[in-house]
């Protein structure tokens, strides 16, 4: 299909992976117009981020198997990498049938996972590194059994304390698939996994802290009490979040001919956990759960013309997801506990739903295949009604309702419904055996962050009142973003040598921004700014001999605001034709693979440009070069024993003191924060097979 996908194949998931296997962001490092970033050099840190063409990982559909099983909140990867056969991106178009979910403005990050084997095999493997870092894992594939059944089951467990400062990150995680042939035109496969992770979080950088990385690199969060309960509310056991997380899919295919198949796949996600923050003087809890359940039907066709017919239908309902339902204030004793303070918000919200129909055509003639579609976007929000919390007592959120509280009348907002119309049409022409071209424009969608929003009311109801602004007059003023975006490429490829260069445009439309509005003396966001996205993408890949393959991308890019943002009714926010916050403008990627007998190395280089904090393009951060290193010695073979191998790697070789994540997204225009990236970081490990 002629969208520009770029996939990691398993090998590669196993080597840009890292050593705990548990980020599917830290595996798409390589790719063009990609910038990953985590704070902690596992990837197991909540304190992570992706951008892609400068759009944050809160627009990204982040699906499995095609599904968005996984929700706004409770954002680990809910899959061991080593569960996982291939990784695809979809950076710019997308396909009717791809991108489900709340947002796809980003693009689309699809897992796709390593069905059960045909044959009785199995795997371990055990890692270590600095930070106190261990890894357990393994798998056992049953083969296929005599019933026509195949099974895994795999499970991990990974531990590493933080880098600086007190409090480490553990996860476990438990998976299984299943398949089952039932006759010759009926096929079932069902998946489950559960993941329970939690860490303790990575205190973020002013800006001025940022200017001085050599003394404040390794500020934190406070390792001691002071007995101070406005100090100690920034006590590292005070800031932690944790996620339990419990999923299961399956794929039902029924083959009515040799030409056509109808795939339902339903699925239902469950998380549960908490946040717990510094909230000014206090510490906040956030008790989380949700969950999401829906699924796909899909009726596909091949044609007799040299055609591909799909048609499909995606439906998900959704309980409750942010803005919170319920927060709680703490304050901090001297003996490191918490003392309730209050309810700080109290809130009753209904289904929030997702619709979408769709269909794919794609058709080929000789040389030229074109492939269109459509998908109807349709999102119901849910009514919101918040409650006043004076006098609430410490109880859980089932229990706090026999108190009674009373409805804030100015804090309601009414159920909305949303239709986008997302089209998407692709060319691709094959010019030669080597040489292709394409282009392809699609649509794509992006939620509104209600969140913040209800947030902002809440914590200066009396401000917006003032002003005659109710929670729903500000509800009103975000919807769905959408993004028009444009791609042209071509492709060179011969058995050792890629080369595909691709120029991109994109435009924002009804773009969610927060602005300080001085009639009201507050930030908030609306959903009146426009942006314009250019750039140019280049990946190669060269076997240049039978020991030594490169890769390499680079990417030039700029996304800039149309039109200066208004902010309220009296005021001008001046960021036209800046560039906005986060996206470095170059950046570069290269590896090399160096192979022989049962040895391999791969040194990678990464490169990105100076980066903003504000849209106004203050706050700017240094540009910054990391060295990453990896090795391994396959030497089970060699001494006729089952495959054995041992790796080593190295995380930023020189000790490169920079700054990796930012806290802010391009719709925040106001302020934002910095993560220092982890140090010099040493890892091993070793892993046997069958």
């Amino acid at each position: 299909m002629p969208t520009p996908k770029t996939s990691v194949t398993r090998e590669g998931i196993e080597i840009l992976g890292g050593p705990a296997q548990a980020s599917s962001y830290k595996a798409l490092d390589m790719m063009p117009s990609v910038i990953e970033d985590s704070a902690d050099p596992y990837g197991l840190s909540f304190n992570r981020s992706i951008t892609v063409r400068g759009v944050s990982d809160f627009f990204l559909a982040r699906t499995i198997n095609g599904l968005p099983i996984q929700g706004i909140v409770g954002g680990a990867d809910l899959f061991d990498l080593d569960d996982i056969g291939r990784i695809d991106l979809y950076r710019g178009s997308i396909p009717a049938n791809q991108g489900l979910g709340f947002s796809n403005a980003a693009g689309v990050l699809d897992l796709n996972l390593l069905p059960p084997k045909e044959k009785l095999s199995g795997t371990i493997s055990q890692g270590v590194g600095s930070n106190g870092f261990h890894r357990t894992f393994a798998r056992i594939d049953s083969g296929r059994l005599p019933t026509g059944t195949s099974f895994f089951v795999s499970g991990s467990i990974a531990d590493a304390e933080k880098w600086k400062g007190e409090g480490d990150a553990r996860r476990k995680n438990v998976a299984f698939g299943l398949t089952q042939s039932l006759g010759d035109q009926l096929e079932v496969a069902v998946y489950g996994v559960h993941n329970d992770q939690k860490a303790n979080s990575y205190m973020p950088l002013t800006f001025a802290q940022t200017q001085n990385l050599g003394a404040t690199a390794f500020f934190d969060y406070n390792t001691s009490l002071t007995g101070r309960s406005g100090i100690d509310a920034s006590y590292y056991t005070f800031n932690r979040t944790r996620h339990v997380t419990n999923a299961i899919f399956a794929e039902i295919a029924y083959h009515i001919d040799p030409t056509q198949t109808i795939v339902a796949k339903p699925y239902y996600w469950r998380n549960t956990g908490y946040q717990e923050t510094v909230a000014g003087a206090n510490v906040r809890l956030w008790p989380i759960s949700n969950y999401n359940l829906g699924g796909t039907i899909e009726y596909s066709k091949h044609l007799p013309w040299d055609a591909d017919f799909l048609l499909g239908f995606w439906a998900q309902s959704t309980e409750p997801e942010p803005p919170p339902l319920h927060q709680k204030l703490y304050t901090a004793t001297p003996l490191g506990t918490l003392n309730f303070l209050r309810y700080s918000t109290l809130a009753t919200s209904d289904t929030h739903k997702l619709f979408s129909p769709y269909t794919q055509y794609t058709q080929t003639f000789g040389p030229t295949t074109v492939s269109g579609g459509v998908r109807l976007h349709i999102e119901s929000t849910p009514n919101l009604q918040y409650f006043n919390t004076a006098g609430l007592p410490d109880v859980a959120y089932s229990d706090v309702w026999s108190f009674r509280p009373s409805p804030d009348t100015n804090a309601s907002a009414p159920e909305l419904t949303y239709y986008e119309w997302l089209p998407n049409l692709g060319v691709r022409h094959r010019l030669s055996e080597e040489w292709s071209a394409s282009a392809s424009y699609s649509r794509k969608v992006g939620r509104p962050d209600w969140g913040p929003q209800a947030s902002a009311f809440l914590g200066a109801e009396a401000a917006f009142l003032a002003k005659g602004i109710n929670l729903a007059t500000l509800m009103g003023r975000i919807r769905p973003e959408t993004v028009d975006a444009v791609d042209v490429g071509l492709r060179y490829q011969t058995g050792d040598l890629t080369i595909a260069p691709t120029f991109f445009g994109f435009w924002t439309h009804k773009k969610e921004v927060l602005v300080f509005d001085p009639a009201v003396g507050q930030s908030y966001y609306q959903s009146n700014a426009a942006t314009v996205g250019r750039g140019f993408e280049l990946e190669t890949s060269w076997k240049a001999t039978d020991w030594l393959t490169l890769t390499g991308s680079a990417t030039i890019a700029a996304e800039t605001y149309v039109a200066d943002v208004a902010a309220g009714a009296s005021s001008i926010m001046r960021v036209g034709g800046k560039q906005t916050p986060y996206t470095p403008r170059y950046s570069a990627k290269l590896a090399a693979t160096c192979y022989r007998d049962g040895f391999s190395i791969t040194p990678v280089f990464r490169f990105n440009s100076t980066r903003y904090g504000l849209a106004d393009n203050t706050q700017a951060v240094s540009p910054y070069a990391l060295v990453d290193v990896t090795a391994s010695y396959e030497f089970g073979g060699k001494l006729g024993l089952t495959p054995m191998t041992v790796s080593a790697g190295v995380s930023n070789l020189f000790d490169h003191r920079y700054i990796s994540a930012i806290s802010v997204t391009e719709t925040n225009l106001n302020s934002t924060s910095y993560f220092v990236g982890a140090p010099r970081t040493i890892f091993a490990g070793m892993s046997a097979s069958f």
